[in-house]
């Protein structure tokens, strides 16, 4: 009887195939901003994505690509039922997803839903912001889109050039507190950092000011992902999805990786909550093309 028994278990874990109510299929960008909120990269995500639509008796495959835009042909091409992109290209390519895609969203990261940054300088070198960056050395993260497109849109408004034209050096950081600390101790003259970095490291060191002033702020939040959904995605999965956040208050573990993770919740986004950077994104495309 007992051999009858482990005969049929182990058949049972190599044929046997569990039930699931939804099977999905999803998209990420390895480089992207969302992938470097989560400590260890794509296993991070990968991990805490699978678990919390298995809470919901569900089974979702997650994909890495290199590029938006690969990823996004594949979600029209019906490989993909969601996918997250970075906010600039979301914004470039805004009519054509507007065709192929639904029920759009992005995840609440920290307090705030939107993110603004700084501009900060270096206190000694008497320094007078965007409009005087030429020779100037300026450091920010690594990978940072959002970061960047700001500066270069301040510096086309102030100076019809690209920021990298005027520059001395840009040098990048893989750590947002060691942008500062390049300020502070005098090694870039400029950083462009978010207020979220700048505040918690000014709480953990107030003396920062003392060397460290903020010279310019951004006027329009910025957004770090969009995701959304095939237009033929099963609603399974689209309800899934918006219920992550009641799996993770049902959940002990969830709760403590979300909350080293500094998430809160995933939200829903319509044209009204973001029609500040459709203006901001048309306007920096524009000026683009216009100097380049």
């Amino acid at each position: 009887m007992k051999k009858s028994l482990i005969i049929i278990f182990f058949f049972t874990c190599l044929f046997g195939e569990q039930k699931y109510n939804y099977i999905g299929n999803a998209g990420f960008i390895t480089g992207g901003n969302l992938l470097s909120i989560f400590k260890e990269g794509r296993v991070a995500l990968k991990t805490w994505v699978e678990e919390l639509i298995k809470e919901d008796n569900g089974k979702v495959i997650v994909n890495f690509y290199e590029e938006n835009g690969t990823m996004y042909e594949d979600l029209k091409r019906k490989k993909l039922d969601m996918i997250v992109v970075d906010a600039p290209f979301f914004f470039k390519n805004r009519e054509d997803i507007y065709k192929n895609a639904k029920d759009f969203w992005s995840l609440d990261i920290g307090k705030e839903k939107y993110s603004t940054y700084y501009l900060i300088g270096n206190k000694q070198k008497n320094l007078k912001g965007f409009k005087n960056l030429n020779n100037k050395t300026l450091v920010m993260r690594k990978n940072d889109d959002l970061g960047t497109i700001w500066l270069d849109k301040n510096s086309y408004e102030k100076n019809k050039k690209g920021a990298n034209k005027l520059l001395k050096n840009i040098y990048y950081e893989s750590k947002e507190s060691s942008v500062i600390l390049r300020v502070f101790f005098g090694k870039s003259d400029y950083a462009v950092v978010k207020k979220s970095v700048w505040d918690t490291m000014f709480e953990l060191n107030p003396s920062i000011k003392n060397k460290v002033e903020i010279i310019e702020k951004s006027k329009v939040g910025q957004i770090d992902s969009i995701g959304f959904f095939s237009k033929d995605c099963d609603p399974k999965i689209v309800d899934a999805v918006f219920r992550i956040k009641e799996n993770i208050n049902n959940n002990k573990d969830f709760k403590k990786i979300s909350k080293m993770l500094n998430y809160t919740t995933i939200y829903r986004i319509t044209e009204d909550d973001y029609k500040d950077l459709i203006i901001y994104y048309n306007n920096y495309y524009a000026l683009k093309e216009k100097y380049n």
